[in-house]
């Protein structure tokens, strides 16, 4: 299957695991539920380049072996007609490693055909909820703040451009809040914050590189956590159908993992959506 490119345009990582031999019983034939045969499965986990770096922590990455675990669990376990279903069930088994997509082969040499071949096989791929664009589009809630080069202006500028990613967009009015900082860190001057809520067809991951597009344009620098910042754009919440999207990953964590605790969120999201929910709570306080 083909390379696969992440929003932005990075190649992505790839873990591959290939060849796992596994006993099933899968097939419309009944000598094959009796019977079983042995499948072959390959397996290929997409990344993000943009992931914590590994640091040789087998924590921050994914752990094959339970992948193939897993696989061998799904074979060998209920049987099935078709090898496409197969295929599908251990892909979107595999997702939940962590992996942004899902590339899985079945292989069934021993496949009930009266003639001569070498292989039958099966590749489907699967993205994660990261990378599904949303049907219908999804209500996002961008969170607006600076604290540098002209605060109000970078604000006012940010927003604009927001404003041509996202539709029927609303936003609120600016706030002056004092900077949060790391234990030792400096002191810093105050933000200028506003909330935008609107709608987009585009996944969150593809989002969230459009947020960071707008903020490298706006001469941001990420050198330093908590550190002060000239233009601050953060996916807080991205809802489709009104279900809440949440994802611990890596690259994106959904909903925003501090909002729930800042005012300088929930107050102008409340503004302009009253009724708006955060983690199954009202933001209006």
């Amino acid at each position: 299957m083909a390379e696969l490119y992440l929003p932005g345009g990075e190649l992505s990582d790839r873990i591959a695991l290939t060849g796992l031999k596994v006993r099933g019983f899968h097939g419309v034939f009944e000598h094959e539920r009796e019977n079983g045969q042995d499948f072959i499965i390959d397996v290929v986990l997409h990344t993000s380049m943009h992931r914590t770096p590994y640091g040789d922590d087998l924590a921050q990455t994914i752990n094959y072996a339970e992948v193939a675990d897993k696989v061998v669990e799904i074979v060998s376990g209920e049987p099935l007609n078709l090898i496409e279903t197969l295929a599908e069930r251990i892909a979107d088994a595999a997702l939940q490693f962590g992996a942004l997509a899902a590339d899985v082969t079945v292989h069934k040499p021993q496949a009930p055909i009266e003639h001569s071949f070498a292989d039958v096989d099966v590749t489907v791929r699967r993205l994660s909820k990261l990378l599904q664009p949303p049907k219908p589009a999804a209500e996002v809630v961008v969170g607006i703040g600076s604290n540098m080069d002209d605060p109000v202006t970078q604000v006012e500028i940010g927003a604009g451009k927001l404003a041509k990613v996202l539709e029927y967009e609303r936003m609120s009015r600016r706030r002056v809040t004092a900077a949060e900082v790391m234990p030792g860190q400096p002191s810093q001057p105050n933000y200028i914050n506003a909330v935008m809520v609107g709608y987009t067809t585009l996944s969150p991951l593809a989002l969230l590189r459009e947020l960071q597009r707008i903020e490298d344009e706006q001469g941001r620098v990420r050198e330093e956590r908590w550190g002060p910042r000239t233009l601050d754009l953060d996916l807080v919440s991205y809802k489709v159908a009104g279900k809440e999207i949440t994802s611990d990953d890596a690259n994106l964590t959904l909903p925003h993992p501090r909002a729930h605790e800042r005012s300088f969120v929930l107050e102008p999201w409340a503004e302009v959506d009253p009724w708006g929910m955060l983690s199954g709570k009202p933001v209006r306080r």
